[in-house]
């Protein structure tokens, strides 16, 4: 087989890799997205100030529908175009709206509360091509 005919197949090659990916989609482990929650200061009487952000991992991929497990958390907390809470007994609220947060990006707020609330992803969906 000839030089160019050669170069010319591991061209097609390397190219028909970078279209479709090579790399792992965005279903495992490690690619769930993330909840970190620190406190920021005091607010008045007991009262703390506490960061949450919210971060999808997946460096290929949007995030989209993301619900977070949040028992208890009250809706006057928080912008519910931020943090919707769509049952407080069920503990189930919707991140962002449900709309994609792309990937590695970090959405956050504040809230503030006598203690921190615990908040994790509970479910999500990737929007892969």
């Amino acid at each position: 087989m000839s030089i160019s005919l050669k170069f010319l197949l591991w061209s097609f090659l390397a190219l028909l890799l970078l279209q479709t990916g090579f790399g792992e989609k965005c279903d495992s482990k490690s690619s769930e997205p993330m909840v970190r929650q620190t406190q920021v200061k005091l607010v008045g009487e007991g009262n703390k100030k506490f960061r949450v952000e919210v971060m999808n991992k997946c460096p290929m991929c949007p995030i989209i529908n993301l619900r977070l497990k949040c028992q208890g958390f009250p809706q006057p907390l928080v912008d519910p175009t931020l943090l919707r809470v769509l049952s407080s007994s069920a503990g189930n609220c919707v991140v962002n709206d449900g709309l994609p947060l792309s990937p590695m990006e970090t959405l956050s707020f504040n809230y503030s509360n006598s203690y921190q609330f615990a908040l994790r992803p509970l479910s999500w969906s990737f929007q892969c091509e």
